[in-house]
């Protein structure tokens, strides 16, 4: 009887450990996870928000990406401009595509390949998800 209230708080110990342990051990140098990916795409939208409250309009991707490093906004990940639209992230790339007038952007963030989870957003800040048509659901 004594052995079986020591084995709930180890069970309530060891889930507890996955939880936090595991998503860990799951991200690559190589790869964004989709918490890494989500949480770039955040960040994104954010330095475009503090771009446009001191410049009066959105900027391009690389005002994004020299405002967000000089800040400290991307000080984890290595951001790669390939052209003048966008840049890539590990297995991922970024899409910023402000308008002409700069008050409207849009942001995607998708994989370079395979069937991980692509993110979208634009000035309205509302984030949106999802995979590539025949890709299954992560």
């Amino acid at each position: 009887m004594k052995n079986r209230f020591l084995l709930i708080p180890a069970l309530t110990i060891a889930a507890a450990l996955a939880v936090f342990a595991v998503p860990r051990l799951q991200e690559s140098k190589d790869q964004l996870s989709s918490r890494q990916a989500l949480n770039l795409v955040r960040t994104i939208a954010s330095v475009e928000a503090t771009i446009k409250m001191k410049r009066s309009s959105y900027g391009s991707i690389q005002d994004a990406i020299a405002f967000g490093q000089s800040y400290g906004d991307f000080k984890d990940v290595a951001i790669s401009s390939t052209d003048s639209s966008s840049a890539t992230v590990k297995d991922y790339r970024i899409s910023l595509v402000a308008s002409a007038d700069g008050q409207h952007f849009q942001v995607s963030l998708r994989p370079i390949s395979g069937c991980g989870l692509g993110f979208f957003t634009n000035e309205s800040g509302v984030i949106y998800q999802g995979n590539a048509l025949g890709c299954s659901t992560p």
